[in-house]
């Protein structure tokens, strides 16, 4: 009995050590903060994609730059959504996101 308590108290006292314990999350405006919108890309051989997953009304667009000196952008969008653009030559090298 004595070693589940010992247990169940390092459990309690290393979450707190590591910040396992958070306060409860602030009501959303729909604006996007002072950081930015959280978005990733990624690439196959012809097309780009990228995508962002945090609320609020921003506008972004992908663009890449292709083999051969191409380069492609999609179509601007807003907020939360995840778009593609495409090299119609050559192979994609790079991808970016383009914030508005």
């Amino acid at each position: 009995m004595r070693f589940r308590k010992a247990a169940a108290g390092l459990g309690i006292g290393a979450a707190l050590a590591l910040g396992g314990v958070s306060a409860p999350a602030a009501a959303h405006d729909g604006a996007v903060s002072a950081l930015g919108p959280s978005c990733t890309t990624g690439k196959n051989l012809t097309n780009g994609w990228g995508k962002c997953t945090t609320a609020g009304k921003y506008k972004w667009r992908v663009n890449v730059d292709c083999t051969l000196g191409g380069s492609g952008s999609s179509s601007i969008v807003t907020g939360p959504t995840r778009t593609n653009a495409y090299c119609s030559w050559g192979n994609v090298e790079r991808v970016s996101i383009e914030h508005f």
